[in-house]
């Protein structure tokens, strides 16, 4: 007898599984965070909500049952890292939510200080006391086991303010409506960055640069990804080969000195001893100089006034080494006109990148212009 004969005089199985299935979660296991596409300039639109570029580590905060735990924009689990921040899930009066927002550590006038925080993250949980973190929420993803992806900024924005009573650690940012330039004038006065402009009627699009999402920087100050570590050469100190994403190739953004904080820089040496990479140096390193080239992970933000005709960073200055970026966002690109001096506001050609790594073997080095 065949096995299909054998399979086809068998009983058919009609009683329960021997098994008991868990409980479906009200919320997803992780949610990738929409992603902004840089602007030229700020702008005044009726339809348009302007808040500040909250400086710090993209995350989004799920809480279920009280219970709190925190997604990195990496898709890592960082809830350990900031346990100060687990009393979000009292704020939320058992409400099940998936909140988008940033983790920040807060200067003495309030601003979000990213080269602290990135002590915060090199330091981890023993510096919770001294740079201890908030939370700043800025969107509403899901609802008591409800998706609100497809509502609109307006209502889900209006929803985050009635479900989220905000304490010391985390806090629900004002927005402003259609006034734009007016906001990135008081950013500018008060030191901060950029300002974020959002389309009230838009959806949230999970993955994607959205052109419903625009960044409009005030200072010129950007993350990129180190590609390699050099050692001290005669005239030049230990520093970091920065690259970024450039029509679908990886390329050379510039070069910083290593950071001078020693709990920083241990740091950075951990994060790098298990990225080591078979990429080829440059054509012509400086005298005595060596390249340790690393596999796309860690990043840094650093501070620019402008680039090169290249395309390379003027006068970079490093601000915070960090793990919590994803390299695919290290994007080199033009920014997009605002709506109001562009033909079609909504024909930009959102950025959908996939989860690949950096094409290693594509990293050109560039000589500055």
């Amino acid at each position: 007898m065949t096995r299909a004969g054998a399979a086809s005089r068998a009983p058919a199985f009609t009683g329960a599984l021997p098994l008991t299935l868990p409980a479906p979660s009200p919320l997803p296991g992780r949610v990738r965070p929409e992603a902004a596409v840089p602007c030229v300039e700020a702008f005044d639109h009726a339809g348009w909500r302007f808040s500040v570029d909250w400086e710090g580590s993209r995350a989004l905060l799920f809480a279920t049952g009280g219970q709190v735990r925190l997604q990195a924009e990496t898709l890592q689990d960082v809830t350990d890292h900031y346990p100060e921040l687990q009393a979000a899930g009292a704020a939320l009066a058992g409400r099940d939510v998936v909140i988008d927002g940033v983790i920040g550590v807060l200067d003495p006038e309030g601003r979000p200080d990213l080269e602290a925080l990135g002590r915060r993250m090199a330091v981890g949980v023993a510096a919770s006391t001294h740079l201890p973190a908030v939370f700043l929420a800025t969107d509403l993803l899901y609802l008591d086991g409800r998706s609100l992806l497809a509502w609109p900024l307006d209502r889900r924005a209006a929803t985050l303010r009635e479900v989220f009573s905000g304490t010391d650690r985390l806090q629900v940012p004002d927005h402003v409506e259609a006034r734009g330039r007016a906001l990135a004038e008081a950013a500018a006065s008060r030191g901060l960055t950029a300002i974020l402009a959002r389309r009230g009627d838009a959806p949230y699009r999970p993955g994607i640069a959205s052109p419903d999402r625009l960044r409009v920087a005030i200072a010129g100050q950007i993350t990129c990804v180190v590609a390699a570590l050099t050692t001290a050469a005669p005239g030049r100190s230990r520093g970091l080969i920065l690259a970024e994403r450039e029509h679908g190739r990886a390329v050379i953004a510039g070069w910083v000195p290593a950071p001078e904080d020693r709990s920083v820089s241990r740091w950075l040496d951990r994060l790098a001893a298990g990225l080591r990479s078979q990429v080829p140096a440059l054509d012509s390193p400086p005298q005595g100089e060596s390249v340790r080239w690393l596999r796309p992970a860690i990043t840094a933000t650093v501070a620019h006034t402008g680039r090169h005709r290249d395309g390379t960073l003027r006068n970079p200055e490093l601000i915070a080494i960090r793990d919590d970026v994803d390299p695919m966002w290290c994007v080199r690109r033009d920014p997009a006109m605002p709506p109001d001096l562009a033909e079609d506001s909504r024909g930009f050609v959102p950025t959908l990148l996939l989860p690949l790594p950096l094409d290693e073997a594509a990293l050109v080095p560039r000589t500055t212009g």
